[in-house]
Order: C-alpha cells, then structure tokens, then sequence
C-alpha cells in the first residue's frame, strides 16, 4: 500500500485539525508494540491508535475497542505518568519523513508546564514508539535499541533523539526536485533493468514515495511515463507544480479519502484520492483515518491472532504429527496381523509332518489341505530348531498377533479419535481472538499432553472466554469458539427445547438458538443460524456447506469423553452460503 510520505502527510494534516487542543484522558497498551489514547477535542472523544507493529505500523482514529491487559505495560505507566491530562499542541511530521511528532503541553511532578513529544515512527521493522522531551531526550520507548548498524542510531531512555539520515531529496523541496528533473536523460533513464521510466527515475532520486504515488505525480503533469529525452522547462514546472498539488491537498477540494478494492470488496490500498494512473476500483471514506482502519482492521486481527497464536499451532502441529505417526505403525501391525492364520496353517502342517523331517531341513514341502484342491505348499524352516521347535515357533507367532491384534485395533481407535478431535481444536484456533478464548484452548492441549507446561497460567480475575452472541428477529443465537465453550453451551447453558446447529463433515462450532417451550424459530432465523455455523468451521471458505440442526435433547456426549465432541439424530440438513449472514451485520 502507499504507506509513503504523501498519504502519511495528508494524514498528519488530518489529525492535526482533528486533535490539536484536544485533552488527553486516558492512555492503554492493548499490544506490546500498540498505544491507544482517548482524547477529548472540539466537544468530541476520539480513541486514536499507534502500533509500531513491523508487519503493520499505522496511526489513526479508530471506532475499535481491544481488550486491555490486566497489568499495564511499562511504557504504558509511564506514558500515564507524563502525558494524561495533557494536552495536544500539534500533529506533524518530523524531518520530511515517516515520523508522526505529537506535541503535549503537559505537568510534571513539580506541577511545572512541560513540552513533551511522543513519535511514532513509522518505517516497517524499524517502526518504533518513544517520548521524547523538549530538548529531544528520550524518556521512554516501545522498542529498545542499543546501535543499530543500518539505521546507526541508539534508541535507548536518556539518549538523544536523533532522525535517520535520509540521502534522498525532500518532496518538498521544490528547488531540489526541479534541479533533480533538470538532470533526467536517456542516460539516467536506462540504468534500469526495463523500459526507461521517469517514475522510478523520481522515486530513485526524491525521497518518501511509493511508485504508485510517483506515477500519479507524473500523470497529473501530463508528461509520458517512457519519456526518453532531456525535460523540458515546462515539463520540469508541471511535475514541480504537481508534487506541491500532491502534498498539500489536504486543503484542497479534490482531497477525497478512498480506498481501492478487489473483486470482493475487500479494502486492498488507501489513498488521498482516486488515482487516475490506476484501473483500481475506488470506495470512497469519510477521512483517511477511516480508509486506514477499514484497511488494516482485518490483517491486524490476522496478525495479532498469529503472534498470540503461535506456540498453540506449533504444539498441535507436533502433537498432530506424533499420532499420525503413530497411526501409521498401528496400521501396519495390523497388516502383519492379518496374516497371523497363516503362522497357526504352518504349525499344524508341521506338527502333522513331523515324521518326514529332520534337523537341519531348511524347508518342508506338502500338501496343503486347508485350500481346496489340496496343492502343495513350501514352508520354510530354522536349520537350528528341530522340527517340533520350528512348529511351536510359529504357533508361538501367531498366539502373539492374535494377542496384539485386539491391542492394536483398540490403540487405532483411540488414535483416530484423537486425530479428531485435535482436528476440532485446529478449527477452534481459526476463531478464537481474545486472549481468554486462546487460553481455553492452551487449557485443552494441557489436558491432552500436547504441551507439558502452560504459558499463559490462569490468573485472579481474569474472565473465562464466552461464547459470541448474536440478535436476529428477536432471537438470541449463540455461537461457541472453542471445545470448552462449545461443551458448556450444548450441555449446560441450552435447553433441551432449544435448537442445536453443526455443520455436517466439517469440524467448527456449537449453534443454540434459544426459544420458548414449544415455540418453533422462522425459517429466516434457522437460516441465519445455519449461516453462522458454516461460517465458524472448517467450510467457512466453499460456496455453499451443509449444516445439521436437530433439538438440543437429540444431542449427546461423544463416546470418547473429548469436549465438544457429540453424536445427535433426528437431525434435517440445509444447505448454505456461509458469508450470507455478513450483508445483515454490515446492516447493522
């Protein structure tokens, strides 16, 4: 996305006339890498975010709550310390770079004014948090840094502040940029790898553009793309003039905040305005920290449910391969042990022939009565056994198949069932977001021995995860995110008279609509609940799936004993698209 410094300078403008004045109320670190404030400007309580997150640095306005740590973090104290009850001064940009500087007129202990500034860089892996004091010593920060080799900085408390060394021409720099086109020619347009490009020739050359934004820059100025020849002065003055319409469009009428999107409507880049250098479908926003949450919103929850996620999937992964090796041994010894009669037929034919050999016969040939036809039949034989040691050998072969085989088809089961459920888990861990819910699943695999030791251990007043609710023509619809969840909504919190939903051939989640004794739920509402169940399970992804739906009291504990697992019957089956339930929330 053109996360450069033209959308980020739009935005800082943005921000500016939003929060300046603004009094900070409160400060939180949902994230280890993620600030959120609430500010109350102009009469109007904003919530703004600050992650410093690598795969996803962002500021802006945000309509999202995030569940807050029990414990603050440490730089979120001190933030607390410092900067509550502040207020904004401005929002700007520092040194023409990704660096968002939130000035605070602030108190310290003493009661004394103080200026403090709190910058987010936002620079990918090296995106970072810090507060900073008037003379730019750092107070605290996100991401500490003793020396950097590539950015050649030190990031630590007390040290001073310093921006990174940026090589490139400002793009506000109207004399450097002019200068800059003064010099394009055939020469400096091929030294790239394709056609020659006067695009990259400007994002090579002038600093905080993505190519995108570069390319517009040059469509507006109305100059080819493939210019080869020396510019002209006229061609250098459209360009210049369309750099200075490009960063200071915040005030003007053609400032329109939008988002392009894929085929699906999903939101895939944000820009100021709709770029005409692109075949992108555009969606208009009402600001641009609008365009940035409607963007990153979903690959932030991805990101996040990844990181927290990790040790589980890792574990399961581990615990998944362990028995379906395990599976794969017991099947061949069950292989083996359907060939255990043919051990009992070779005892008995030597038992039967003993009179015909000797010690030190390596084989025995004779007929074979147990087929019809009676043909003959080699069997061979341990030189170093008698030939009465030889027959009570294999008889001794297959009284131990016979033993192992009741084993081994028992060990098969209980494996498969286990393959099952940890199946179940997986499509579970799809789901579950909060850290409550995460730890319900952490609690299973603890119970099952897929993790010897708990990394999140249940604490004092931290809330056990609960299932999600939903409201659909005055129904209450329950959807359980894990197999603890799932077990206490079917078999504790439901009725029998309410109605239970699961997709069929699909592991995922527990659906209970809940209704009044011998009330039978619209068909709207079935639907929308079958909706739902698709869309928490393993088919969440096919047009269409097949999702059961019987009464609560036709539901029962699996034999196995393993949470969330049931047998039920008297069950009828729709079939559903499973992203249909998500127009009416979009409604709502």
């Amino acid at each position: 996305m053109p996360n450069d410094l033209l959308t980020l300078n739009a935005l800082a403008l943005e921000l500016n006339s939003q929060l300046a004045g603004g009094k900070i109320e409160k400060v939180y670190q949902p994230e280890k890498d993620e600030i959120v404030m609430t500010i109350r400007s102009h009469g109007v309580k904003h919530s703004l975010v600050i992650s410093c997150n690598a795969q996803n640095p962002r500021i802006h306005l945000s309509t999202i709550k995030k569940e807050n740590p029990m414990t603050a973090p440490q730089f979120c104290m001190h933030l607390r310390k410092y900067i509550t009850s502040g207020v904004i001064e401005s929002v700007g940009l520092l040194a023409s770079d990704r660096i968002f500087d939130i000035a605070i007129i602030s108190k310290n202990e003493l009661k004394d004014t103080i200026k403090l500034h709190l910058i987010a860089e936002m620079m990918g892996r090296y995106s970072n948090i810090l507060l900073v004091n008037d003379k730019m010593r750092i107070s605290d920060v996100v991401k500490q840094v003793s020396f950097d080799m590539a950015t050649k900085r030190c990031v630590l408390p007390s040290a001073t502040y310093t921006v990174p060394d940026q090589a490139k021409i400002s793009p506000f720099d109207s004399d450097g940029i002019a200068k800059c086109l003064s010099l394009y020619n055939v020469d400096s347009a091929i030294d790239y790898p394709t056609e020659p490009n006067i695009a990259k020739y400007i994002l090579s050359n002038i600093g905080g553009l993505a190519y995108i934004s570069a390319q517009e820059i040059v469509h507006m100025s109305k100059v080819s793309l493939d210019i080869v020849e020396p510019l002209t002065t006229d061609q250098i003055s459209s360009i210049t003039t369309s750099f200075d319409t490009m960063f200071n469009i915040f005030d003007r009428a053609d400032f329109s905040p939008c988002v392009s999107v894929d085929e699906k409507g999903n939101a895939v880049d944000y820009f100021v305005k709709e770029y005409g250098s692109c075949d992108n479908q555009f969606s208009a926003t009402s600001s641009m920290s609008e365009a940035i949450q409607s963007l990153t919103l979903r690959k932030d929850i991805s990101e996040r449910h990844r990181e927290k996620s990790k040790h589980l999937y890792g574990a399961l992964k581990k615990y998944r391969s362990r028995n379906d090796k395990k599976l794969k041994k017991a099947q061949l010894k069950l292989t083996e042990c359907e060939n255990m009669d043919i051990y009992r037929k070779y005892g008995e034919l030597i038992t039967s022939n003993l009179y015909k050999l000797s010690k030190g016969d390596t084989e025995l040939v004779t007929t074979d009565y147990y087929v019809d036809g009676m043909p003959e039949i080699t069997i061979p034989l341990n030189v170093q056994y008698s030939p009465s040691k030889c027959g009570q050998d294999y008889f001794k072969k297959y009284n131990k198949l016979k033993r192992t085989l009741d084993v081994i088809v028992g060990q098969i089961d209980e494996t498969k069932s286990i393959l099952d459920y940890t199946g179940s888990i997986e499509a579970n861990l799809s789901v579950c977001n909060s850290p409550n819910d995460l730890l319900q699943i952490e609690e299973e695999l603890f119970a099952i021995g897929a993790i010897k030791k708990m990394k999140n251990k249940q604490r004092k007043g931290v809330k056990a995860g609960s299932p999600l609710l939903y409201e659909y023509m005055e129904h209450l619809i329950a959807v359980g995110k894990n197999n603890i969840q799932n077990d206490k909504l079917t078999f504790k919190t439901a009725n029998g008279g309410d109605m239970w939903l699961h997709t069929l051939g699909y592991h995922g989640s527990h659906v209970i609509i809940f209704i009044e004794s011998g009330e039978v739920p619209p068909n709207e509402v079935i639907q929308f609940a079958c909706e739902l169940a698709g869309y928490y399970s393993q088919g969440s992804e096919n047009d269409k799936v097949a999702v059961d739906y019987t009464s609560r009291k036709n539901v029962k504990r699996d034999a196995s004993g393993n949470l969330g697992m049931v047998t039920y019957s008297n069950q009828s089956t729709a079939y559903v698209a499973p992203n249909n339930h998500l127009e009416y929330l979009k409604q709502k």
